[in-house]
């Protein structure tokens, strides 16, 4: 099962990055990069290897697939990181030749459709290890592999530590320290290979197996966290306004069911709702001045003489300070909602609601305090008796 916690994590990662690299025709080098470790890690375990060679009669088709994939992410990879480094300072990153992986992605091909493979194999480069092509084959994609992570932690640690870098500066220390243990891994991969070889091990048969799991493993998580570190505040951002509208919903929901008017499209249901994550900021904003518009309007369906009594109420449930004023202003919104639900006609002027003027997120936090007091015992109580 622990197999597919990686590919589960780079596929989400994937579709995540999707819908902005296409859209902005950015960072699409390590897209293909996420993209390509995905199929990697997805025909990995042993029972989806098997079912795919057993699906193209090709076989162990599905070692050269995740070779191939793994080559492409490491070319992806090592584009990314230039970038990187290249929108720190006026310079361009020195790269690898872009013909090298595909030459290299040939050379794998060739290798292994030139040896005769006759079972389907658990590790193609130790169950064949005997084959010269096939050692041949681990050679050149281990090399590439390592030449193009030794390349990448190099740019990584050069520039992730100039001054002034910031989360890109941090992300680069990140993903090389990652794309390190990426190197560890073809290092340790060519070592065994070597050693298998000449019908010897490096660490025992399991341990070899176990070791290399790891270091991947460390690796990929490494990246994925270096990778997506720039972006941390935007995506702290995004979620701290999700959970604002998730927070919001209760409140909105009952006042703009009597001020239709006020909310510019029809609900959806609370789930539909939370689980929508697209535009969270946007839609927020527009949460915020629906519920400042039906307060507004809601205002008109009480008086001050109402108003002075929830205070009062509020002060004798054992609130004081601003709590007070949130929880005397919930006590007459709730009476002024029943009215307006009943059909009463409006009996005063609109006053402004308590939360505006502010900035966006002081007035969504008043507002989540203002939905909280709203669904509290007093408020209740007081709306039972003054409906």
């Amino acid at each position: 099962m622990i197999d597919f916690v990686p590919a589960a994590l780079l596929w989400a990662v994937t579709a995540w990055r999707a819908g902005a690299t296409f859209r902005r025709r950015q960072g699409i080098s390590l897209w293909v990069a996420f993209a390509a470790l995905a199929v990697a890690m997805t025909v990995r375990p042993v029972a989806i290897a098997s079912a795919a060679d057993q699906a193209t009669h090709i076989t162990n088709l599905s070692f050269l697939l995740k070779h191939v994939c793994g080559t492409v992410a490491a070319a992806a990879v090592l584009t990314f990181v230039a970038d990187m480094a290249e929108s720190k300072g006026n310079f361009r990153a020195s790269r690898m030749h872009r013909a090298v992986p595909v030459v290299t992605i040939l050379a794998l091909i060739t290798l292994f459709l030139a040896t005769p493979q006759a079972a389907e194999a658990d590790d193609l480069l130790t169950d064949y290890a005997d084959h010269a092509t096939i050692l041949a084959y681990g050679l050149v994609w281990t090399a590439y592999l390592g030449a193009a992570l030794a390349s990448a932690t190099l740019l990584c640690w050069r520039w992730g530590r100039q001054p002034g870098g910031g989360l890109v500066g941090r992300g680069l220390l990140v993903t090389g320290a990652g794309t390190a243990v990426g190197l560890l891994y073809a290092s340790h991969r060519v070592a065994a290979l070597l050693l298998q070889y000449n019908n010897r091990e490096l660490l025992g048969e399991h341990a070899d197996e176990t070791a290399s799991t790891l270091l991947l493993f460390a690796a990929l998580l490494l990246i994925v966290l270096g990778s997506t570190l720039p972006v941390l505040p935007r995506i702290v951002r995004r979620l701290q306004a999700h959970w604002r509208l998730v927070r919001l919903y209760p409140l909105w929901r009952t006042l703009t069911d009597v001020v239709p008017s006020s909310r510019l499209h029809a609900p959806t249901g609370r789930f539909r709702d939370s689980v929508q994550l697209r535009r969270a900021h946007d839609r927020l904003y527009r949460r915020t001045i629906e519920l400042r518009d039906a307060i507004l309007t809601l205002s008109a369906f009480t008086t001050p003489e109402i108003r002075g009594r929830a205070y009062e109420h509020a002060l004798a449930s054992g609130v004081i300070g601003a709590q007070a004023d949130v929880t005397a202003e919930a006590c007459w919104l709730a009476v002024a909602r029943e009215r307006c639900r009943r059909g009463h006609l409006a009996s005063g002027e609109p006053v402004p609601p308590a939360s505006g003027g502010r900035d966006l997120s002081a007035e969504t936090k008043a507002l989540i305090n203002l939905s909280s007091a709203y669904r509290s015992h007093t408020t209740q109580h007081f709306l039972h008796v003054n409906a």
